[in-house]
């Protein structure tokens, strides 16, 4: 019973059309990311992938489910069975993953501000540079905060409100114009909705953990965005050079055990694999090399 409907589904022009396109779509823009150098080019072309593979797997294990519960409707109405299924399992699989994107969205910077210990609110020339980059980056509304952790961390989360967060190890670590450029890469983010768009990824690949693709697009998705937030910043502080000594200052001194483990806190991560969610260290100093050479 249950084998004649999964035969007359799966062997139905508009099953195989829906597997099939969602793979030669994830295969052009595979072939797209592959050819250009833009980090935005390479992050919308990551995202698409993504979703197509989401769409993909959804729509698949709900027509295994839906094709087994409507079994039995398949021997008296076979066509109708058919076609309930697609349609039932196309409508799913384009909302399924929602609840818990949305979900994860809001309880992932509940997790990531946890891990950061007694915050307070930044003043003085720290709290005006901010405010100075805050208003020329149109950012609205981001807040700065101080954490007394002992590591050089920064990172950018959307909690309530945006909020851009700072180790006081950092501030002491960094000169001004370094601290500006960490700052200008943190509201990149925010400015790039970059919180918002990690958290959805993670969500899916959370969700869909049994898929190798999912996890290397949802890490390349990261490397891209923070190869667009030091674009961003090298170009709104109009000194890439500063970017980059502040990375090579936080990674000296950032203790290498814990770079993996303060991944979320960190604007730099450890390895230089295909599931790394951060770019090597030596390719975005050289990248912010060339945009300081190129925009002399």
């Amino acid at each position: 019973m249950e084998l004649g409907i999964y035969g007359a589904y799966f062997s139905d022009w508009r099953t195989f059309a829906s597997i099939v396109i969602p793979l030669a779509i994830i295969l052009l823009l595979y072939s797209f990311f592959r050819r250009t150098s833009s980090p935005r080019a390479r992050s919308w072309s990551l995202g698409l992938m993504l979703a197509s593979s989401i769409i993909l797997w959804l729509f698949v294990g709900i027509s295994l489910v839906l094709c087994y519960a409507t079994g039995e409707a398949y021997e008296s109405q076979p066509e109708a069975a058919v076609t309930a299924v697609f349609g039932s399992a196309a409508l799913i699989a384009v909302v399924a993953g929602l609840p818990f994107a949305i979900f994860l969205r809001y309880i992932s910077p509940k997790i990531v501000l946890a891990k950061a210990t007694n915050l307070t609110v930044a003043r003085g020339d720290i709290a005006e540079s901010f405010e100075a980059l805050r208003k020329a980056m149109g950012v609205p509304a981001a807040e700065l905060r101080l954490s007394e952790m002992s590591t050089p961390i920064s990172f950018a989360v959307d909690a309530d409100r945006p909020l851009v967060v700072i180790s006081e190890r950092l501030l002491s670590l960094l000169k001004k114009d370094e601290l500006e450029a960490v700052l200008a890469h943190e509201l990149a983010h925010v400015k790039n909705s970059d919180t918002m768009l990690k958290a959805l990824v993670t969500a899916y690949k959370t969700a869909l953990p049994m898929d190798p693709l999912i996890r290397m697009v949802e890490a390349a998705f990261h490397r891209e965005r923070e190869m667009v937030a030091d674009e961003t910043a090298a170009l709104t502080t109009n000194k890439p050079l500063s970017l980059a000594s502040a990375l090579l200052k936080i990674y000296e001194a950032f203790p290498k055990s814990d770079l993996r483990s303060y991944g979320t806190l960190s604007i730099l991560g450890a390895g230089s694999t295909l599931t790394s969610r951060h770019p090597p260290i030596r390719y975005r100093i050289n990248q912010l090399i060339r945009l300081a050479e190129t925009h002399r």
